[in-house]
Order: structure tokens, then sequence, then C-alpha cells
């Protein structure tokens, strides 16, 4: 019972030491910027057939402020690279009957999106699913 209280007494101590440190930071490092994409749907292809759709939907992380407004200002070709990245994935790794490798479409999707634009720090994925036809 003494050492789950210490253990307590010691994570709430290490809490209230970070939110402290975290109030001397400017309000810019607290609040990332983020720009959502609307969902993006491409056509599973099988062996002589569409199989399913996977549905994938998007936000992306700015590296500042600025790069925000510049994401959303080139929203049109941001999103026609992610389609593009999505359709390749799709085409060679999804099914409609297995689960999605989310961590491979992660690591696609970043590389595609990031040499599109130097302002995205990274892309995460918040919604996706795929379905058979």
């Amino acid at each position: 019972m003494r050492k789950a209280v210490t253990t307590a007494i010691a994570t709430l101590s290490v809490l209230v030491a970070s939110e402290a440190s975290a109030a001397k930071r400017p309000a810019t490092a607290l609040e990332p910027q983020f720009v959502s994409l609307s969902e993006i749907t491409t056509p599973i292809f099988g062996e002589s057939r569409i199989e399913g759709a996977l549905s994938v939907t998007l936000v992306l992380e700015a590296s500042s402020v600025e790069a925000a407004g510049a994401l959303r200002a080139k929203m049109p070709e941001l999103r026609a690279t992610a389609l593009t990245a999505a359709l390749e994935f799709s085409r060679l790794y999804a099914s409609g009957y297995t689960p999605v490798d989310a961590g491979r479409l992660s690591a696609d999707l970043n590389a595609a999106m990031k040499r599109a634009h130097p302002g995205i720090a990274r892309v995460l994925i918040v919604r996706l699913d795929a379905v058979p036809a």
C-alpha cells in the first residue's frame, strides 16, 4: 500500500512539472497546425476485376503556421498526390478480404506527400478501411 502511494505521488509530481514546463513554451509549440483532407476512395483491383474499395481520411501536420497556410492554398495538388499514392497502394497491397497494412500505407503516403510539399511534417491516417465489392 505504501509503495503504491509513493508511486502515485511521484507520478503526480512529474505531471505537474511537465505541465509547468509546457506553460513556459510559446503557444505555437503547443498547437501544431493540422490540415485535413476529405476522404479518398480508390478501387482495389483483383486479377480480372475490381474486388473492393479502399477508403482513407488523412490529416496533414504542418511544420509551422506559415506552412499550414501554404498547404491549404495547394490543396488540389496535395489531394492529387495523396490519391496517386493511395491508388498505387491499393493496386499493389490491398484486398477487400484482408486487413489493410496501415504501417506501409502511412510510410508510402508520408514519402509521397513530403516530396510534394516540404512544409508537411507528417501525414496522419485518421480513418482507414477496405471493403469487398
